[in-house]
């Protein structure tokens, strides 16, 4: 597959996501698409630690295809945003393709795939080219062929889009006419939000869920639990940060509350009234919390904490409280239709009414 210079204008390139056309870009952004939008663009710029590229093919003058890029070394932190690291945990945890796919590399994953271009934003689900109606497959074979070009340039030894939903057809069959391939990297969970609230969420459950879950809600009334909405204003960012640090070092993953600091502050300042927290408090002292954001009138569960020594004291079904319960309510009231939960632990997010579509790792080796 080939595409004429002539049908499209030039591939447009900057370094930095100030000097994006900000407004045009995030008109490509659906609302499933969060973490590709500028503003989320910026925290990962100013916290990621690595050279970021942004390219956009135009017509008119006006972009109708785009693709946020980041240069990944074997050593950065974010380990979920590195090639070679989703293939080992994709093997490990059994996904289709995973294990032949990563036998087949020949050799050690880090030795073959890193450096990488991680290409389609540097997040964990739904990584992909934003592209409008008047996009053509040109269009988006021309922006892979320049991240490709960039990552020889910087001596990488893959590009990699790491989380393509099932559904983006249109550029899987690009990447795969490129000589991209891969396997299942996870499943993205979401929750569609019934119009008439917290009884509709609760009817549309197992008659033994319903039943656990009043028992779980009536256990929070009854111990004091203190649960609400609140701004990032003024938001206890260092307690949200060090729990945070609990539940990732709960999972094996190492981490300490000033590596999630940046970031929080990051999110209070470029996302404003569109980040809020859902907040479980007992005697006064914070117990738990949720990070939510708002984009094309979607909400997403992005990052949450607990503090584990009071959950095994109490026992408390907290993480459901806050990410489910409260919030279905909370975003029904505000005529909020889905509620974005991310890749992981899909049989608990099944449990509490969630769905899920597969996301695939698509590699390139150069």
């Amino acid at each position: 597959m080939g595409f004429s210079p002539l049908r499209l204008d030039r591939v447009h390139t900057v370094e930095r996501a100030a000097d994006l056309p900000r407004r045009e870009w995030d008109a490509l952004a659906r609302p499933s698409d969060v973490f590709l939008t500028t503003r989320w663009l910026d925290v990962v710029e100013n916290t990621a630690g690595v050279p970021m590229a942004y390219l956009w093919t135009e017509r008119d003058g006006v972009p109708v295809a785009a693709l946020a890029t980041a240069s990944a070394t074997a050593s950065v932190p974010w380990t979920l945003g590195r090639p070679d690291v989703v293939l080992r945990n994709s093997a490990e945890a059994g996904l289709p393709g995973a294990a032949g796919f990563l036998a087949g590399l020949g050799g050690d994953a880090t030795t073959a795939l890193m450096p990488s271009v991680v290409a389609g934003g540097r997040h964990v689900g739904n990584t992909r080219i934003l592209y409008g109606a008047r996009a053509t497959d040109e269009d988006l074979e021309a922006l892979v062929t320049a991240a490709e070009a960039r990552a020889r340039d910087l001596g990488a030894a893959s590009v990699a889009f790491l989380y393509l939903d099932e559904t983006d057809r249109r550029l899987a069959a690009v990447l795969g006419a490129r000589g991209y391939a891969g396997c299942v990297s996870g499943r993205h969970s979401s929750l569609s939000v019934p119009a008439d609230g917290f009884d509709g969420y609760l009817a549309s459950l197992p008659r033994k869920r319903r039943v656990s879950v009043a028992a779980e809600r009536r256990r929070l009334r009854e111990a004091g639990v203190d649960v609400r909405l609140e701004s990032l204003d003024g938001a206890d960012l260092p307690r949200f940060a060090a729990l945070e640090a609990e539940l990732l070092r709960k999972y094996g993953i190492e981490w300490r509350a000033d590596q999630s600091l940046p970031q929080l502050r990051q999110v209070r300042d470029r996302f404003g009234d569109d980040a809020f927290a859902v907040v479980a408090r007992d005697g006064g002292e914070i117990r738990g919390f949720g990070l939510i954001l708002r984009h094309g009138g979607h909400w997403y569960a992005r990052q949450t904490g607990y503090d584990y020594a009071y959950q095994r004291r109490t026992g408390l079904p907290l993480y459901f409280e806050l990410l489910y319960y409260r919030l279905v309510e909370e975003a029904a009231a505000a005529g909020v239709p889905v509620i974005h939960y991310g890749l992981g632990s899909e049989d608990t997010k099944r449990s509490r009414g969630c769905t899920a579509t597969d996301q695939y790792c698509l590699l390139l080796r150069l």
